[in-house]
């Protein structure tokens, strides 16, 4: 296989960024379904939500959901990252850092507490938990990957080739398309 390329779960080659984004946001349905019913490993149904999904992303049948929903369902109470509720406050912090173009949107921002905040400093979310080597929340990971899906699609990106490594503001190397069992994931720290 050439450099710079994988594979779906299905056995597909990764070629494109939308390629890399949908099989990553469908593993991600897959995954949360899968937590949300308390399951162990995935089973049949899993990979079922999953290739349906995939299928009417590529299609243009389906499509992610909005961000306000996610918005929704972020804690304000508590540290997204690790779940700490620190007197006194908590900060915004950005999930794509300024630096690197994220947007100044609420959509880019979710609350941490202040070790959290500095100790991800200016790193893409992604990146920083990469360097913990841990995988991060699936909330978390589903605004991101919105995001990623938005900027993507705004800027023409989507038939992009991996390998030219297009200019993007988020770690698309890092973005996953595998993922650990349910198990071992969770929708909010």
């Amino acid at each position: 296989m050439a450099e710079g390329r994988s594979k779906r779960a299905s056995g597909e080659a990764i070629e494109t960024v939308g390629d890399r984004l949908y099989s990553a946001y469908a593993n991600l349905a897959m995954a949360s379904a899968s937590v949300a019913r308390g399951i162990a490993s995935y089973d049949a149904l899993s990979y079922m939500v999953r290739s349906r999904l995939a299928k009417g992303l590529r299609t243009g049948a389906m499509n992610v959901g909005s961000l306000f929903d996610d918005t929704r369902k972020m804690p304000t109470d508590r540290c997204v990252y690790c779940a700490a509720v620190p007197p006194p406050a908590l900060h915004a912090d950005h999930l794509i850092p300024r630096h690197r173009g994220g947007p100044e949107s609420g959509d880019n921002l979710v609350w941490a507490c202040r070790t959290c905040n500095v100790r991800k400093s200016s790193r893409d979310m992604l990146e920083w938990y990469a360097s913990q080597e841990q995988f991060p929340p699936l909330a978390v990971l589903r605004r991101y990957l919105k995001l990623a899906l938005a900027e993507s699609r705004t800027r023409g990106l989507m038939d992009v080739k991996v390998v030219d490594e297009p200019e993007v503001t988020f770690s698309l190397r890092l973005v996953p398309v595998k993922f650990p069992p349910p198990s071992g994931l969770r929708w909010l720290p």
